[in-house]
């Protein structure tokens, strides 16, 4: 799971479970429902012997910091219950190498985004999305699949339509179970049952394709390292760009300058 903080990553594996194991409903990650985006780990939760669900600290920005993590998320680089420090660049590339000894190159990585229909999407916003969803599908192998939580707490209709316009192939809606909310539907049943087959299918897909996990592995890190190499340099870029216009802005204001008034 990813996406933007407070938007129901923690609360939607709570409501798988919870449609899974058929028991009480339980809150396993301890989601507090106040948007205040509490997750600071990227938590494993087994849903069956094969399938994990995990929760995922919430981005605030998504900027290079986030993205760049997310990306090493995705594409098996880092282990699961661990800290998400949001490093990027060296750093980043520093905790890969000391951290890659406890990574299965055997697991399958599903990329799901989680956004909230309340939170209405700028148009800053779509557009990191753009460059985030496929850059996800070409680390996976899988375009993400997106859900929208709180379905009845905002216009569904427009969310679907910005991320259908951004290529999404597969976007479920769902209302989560909560502490306050957990009396047993079959709608929302059904539709938690539709996402998991709907993973299921992908991923049978993809393993029967010719899968070497290692070699795989190790041109997913090629990868990563080429998308950090690229942030790093657009960086770098935008730096520059805002130092050229701030010293050319200090010259407009100095005395006898373009556009200074010496009344």
């Amino acid at each position: 799971m990813f996406g933007f903080l407070g938007n129901g990553k923690s609360s939607f594996i709570n409501t798988c479970k919870y449609v899974w194991d058929e028991g009480e409903f339980i809150n396993h990650t301890g989601a507090s429902g106040d948007h205040g985006g509490h997750t600071l780990m990227r938590i494993a939760y087994p849903l069956t012997k094969t399938i994990t669900l995990v929760d995922n600290r919430g981005c605030a920005k998504l900027n290079s910091f986030e993205t760049g993590e997310l990306y090493a998320q995705l594409a098996n680089l880092l282990p699961l219950n661990d800290q998400v420090e949001w490093l990027k660049g060296s750093q980043l590339v520093e905790k890969i190498k000391q951290t890659e000894r406890y990574v299965r190159a055997s697991d399958f990585i599903f990329p799901v985004l989680v956004h909230s229909v309340k939170m209405s999407l700028t148009p800053e916003e779509i557009n990191i999305f753009r460059r985030l969803l496929p850059n996800a599908r070409d680390i996976t192998g899988i375009f993400p699949i997106v859900v929208l939580t709180h379905k009845t707490k905002g216009n569904v209709a427009e969310q679907e339509k910005i991320f259908r316009n951004l290529g999404v192939e597969r976007i479920f809606s769902f209302e989560n179970y909560t502490n306050r909310d957990h009396i047993k539907t079959r709608g929302r049943h059904e539709d938690v049952l539709k996402f998991l087959l709907e993973v299921i299918k992908d991923v049978q897909f993809q393993i029967a394709q010719t899968r070497e996990p290692e070699r795989d592995l190790l041109l997913r890190k090629k990868m990563l390292y080429n998308l950090i190499s690229q942030q790093t340099e657009e960086e770098q870029r935008q730096k520059l760009e805002e130092r050229k216009l701030r010293q050319k802005m200090g010259q407009l204001r100095r005395p006898g300058g373009r556009g200074y008034d010496n009344e």
